[in-house]
């Protein structure tokens, strides 16, 4: 096993340990010690601890701690709180996270200009750098994980992302303590009167099963597929559960994941834990499936809500806590795997030298083969007003990753750049057994982006072949090129760049505007006569360079007279000034024409859709 792996293997066993200590219900002071001392473990802090805030609401008291003496947490809690003190002077790093909900880093105490009363605190315990991440549920801050080093310390952009996976993990915890803590006193109400009612003691009983059951599942960490089945025998009713973009995760009928799917749908969740609705003549009760107050997913059950018992409802809202625990350990192994592939690409796409045996050797620790020939492709996913949560590519990655599992040789993929990459084997093995190329996967994968509700807009371009390593770069700025050139294109569009041309030369131009510019200066007025007149010069022009400027055979391909090719060929010349019989205004006719194919212009002041059934080697396929 190597390095990545062993750190990616750490991360998880961490995840899934506080996974189980909250489905067995350990004591909550247990179980922020735990992840204090997972913080501790997995990113080498000194100590740790968990802030939440006092009875009272005036001061932030620690609750959960490791490597710091219970006596030393004692005193501290009960002579020296950290004060929640909105803005003054000299307010504790803990307190400014708490107030403003944003992480708040001290590289060295020493060297801190606003080194307040807090300071002597940090000199007792012996810390000079610490990080407090709040801890949020629901929007609001409920508390912080703080996590401190000996020595002064640089937190960088990835060690925040890394600690702030721990506090939503402690954030999730406690929503899910506090649940279970309903529950029980629920059960703990059930049992009072279980003396005197038969039908209650049973009522009782069931509930205490159907919790056993579902933590069950938690422990064993069967995943989505083992909460949809267990609540699917706990309900007689089939069930289904889906992501935010409306990917399905599981499904209890044991069909494929791809069909029969409820449609995407944008429900409001918030009025209560469970919502009714009818699509397509079917009835489906809706639970939200919640990380940190967002809601991350959704379970289906196909059943009228005035059919749901008390039970029912128990057992729904619980199974939707423990998916949201496997989401959350599913995502955290996600995130981790996602940033050692794409150091992986960043590695194989930049413009120093490449050591080809050290990266094929890393991605063979990762389960993919690079050693033979590949194509890249390039995805660019533009979303709808007000998306939020992660950037657009790795949302999109997100989806990859569930399309592409299954696959055998196992294609690589990463966000790269504000793009999503994936890197194709020559041929591709589906989960059904069916094979498909790299441009018939592309498509497929496009299409499947483009069912994500916050998707507005997909575009993808497939490069040439690359036999080498090495020649993935040229293919990267190829297909770079391309996407930039078609980002003005109002509808989907997929663009198979499939050999090394004059065309696709142009593309890794750096200056796309520029191109851009140089096609709407010669080609403009070609495109405003089309627009205004609804003439076919520009298709003509691409008629002729496919038939090597044969008037005849393109009179043939277009079905007109000869003649009326010639006429057009007259007024492409008066338009823009330019010889289609002499070469070097022709190289400058042929070379606007291709960056206007790409491009998809229609006139010279806009970028649409490009020519249907456009030959040629960066062909546009929806």
């Amino acid at each position: 096993m190597g390095p990545h792996q062993d750190g990616l293997q750490r991360w998880l066993a961490g995840i899934a340990d506080i996974g189980a200590a909250v489905s067995r219900q350990e004591p909550l002071g247990d179980l922020l010690n735990r992840v204090a001392r997972t913080a501790c473990s997995l990113m080498a802090y000194d100590f740790c601890g968990v802030f939440l805030p006092s009875p009272e609401g005036t001061a932030l008291v620690i609750r959960g701690y490791h490597g710091l003496s219970p006596e030393y947490v004692d005193q501290v809690n009960a002579e020296r709180p950290i004060l929640l003190s909105a803005g003054r002077e000299g307010e504790a790093p803990t307190s400014r996270a708490f107030r403003t909900g944003d992480i708040v880093a001290v590289e060295d105490i020493g060297r801190e200009p606003q080194f307040g009363p807090w300071g002597g605190v940090a000199q007792e315990q012996g810390y000079r750098a610490l990080v407090s991440v709040p801890l949020r549920r629901a929007g609001a801050v409920v508390g912080t994980l703080n996590c401190y080093r000996r020595q002064p310390h640089h937190f960088d952009g990835a060690e925040r992302e890394l600690v702030g996976t721990l506090a939503t993990q402690v954030a999730i915890a406690l929503v899910t303590a506090q649940l279970q803590a309903r529950e029980r006193a629920t059960i703990g109400e059930l049992r009072e009167l279980n003396s005197s009612l038969s039908e209650q003691h049973a009522m009782l009983r069931r509930a205490e099963e159907i919790h056993a059951e579902l933590t069950a599942i938690a422990l064993r960490g069967e995943g989505i597929g083992g909460v949809v089945t267990a609540l699917a025998d706990l309900l007689g009713s089939d069930v289904l559960a889906d992501d935010a973009h409306g990917w399905v995760l599981a499904r209890s009928d044991g069909r494929p994941l791809e069909t029969d799917a409820p449609p995407p749908t944008s429900l409001d969740l918030t009025d209560g834990p469970l919502v009714e609705t009818v699509l397509e003549g079917e009835t489906f009760v809706v639970s939200a499936v919640l990380l940190d107050g967002e809601v991350v997913g959704r379970i289906w059950i196909r059943r009228p809500l005035t059919s749901f018992t008390g039970l029912d409802v128990r057992a729904t809202e619980h199974a939707s806590v423990v998916a949201a625990l496997e989401l959350l350990r599913e995502r955290t192994a996600a995130d981790v795997e996602g940033r050692l592939r794409g150091s992986l690409v960043a590695d194989l796409l930049s413009d120093e030298s490449l050591d080809v045996a050290a990266v094929i050797e890393r991605a063979r620790r990762m389960g993919h083969d690079l050693t033979g020939p590949h194509t890249l492709s390039a995805i660019a996913v533009r979303e709808t007003d007000g998306a939020a949560g992660l950037p657009a590519a790795e949302r999109a990655l997100a989806t990859t990753t569930r399309f592409l599992a299954g696959m055998n040789p196992l294609p690589l993929a990463a966000a790269h750049r504000g793009l999503v990459v994936v890197l194709w084997p020559t041929q591709i093995a589906w989960r059904d057994g069916t094979t498909g190329t790299p441009r018939e996967a592309t498509e497929r994968l496009a299409d499947a982006l483009t069912k994500a509700r916050s998707v507005k807009q997909v575009t993808a371009a497939v490069a040439a072949p690359a036999p080498t390593l090495p020649g993935l770069r040229t293919a990267f700025r190829t297909a770079r090129g391309a996407l930039e050139l078609a980002a003005g294109s109002s509808d989907p569009v997929v663009l198979h760049l499939a050999e090394l041309t004059v065309d696709n030369l142009l593309l890794q131009v750096s200056d796309t505007d520029g191109l851009r510019q140089f096609a709407q200066r010669v080609l403009g007025p070609v495109l405003d006569y089309d627009r205004e007149r609804s003439t076919d010069l520009l298709t003509t022009l691409h008629v002729l360079w496919e038939n090597d400027m044969n008037r005849r055979a393109a009179a043939g391909a277009l079905h007109v007279h000869p003649n009326t090719v010639l006429q057009r060929m007259h007024r492409i010349e008066e338009l823009t000034a330019l010889k289609l019989s002499r070469p070097r205004d022709l190289l400058e006719i042929m070379t606007s024409l291709a960056v206007a194919r790409i491009a998809g212009m229609r006139d010279s002041r806009s970028v649409g859709r490009p020519p249907r059934n456009e030959p040629g080697p960066a062909t546009p396929t929806r």
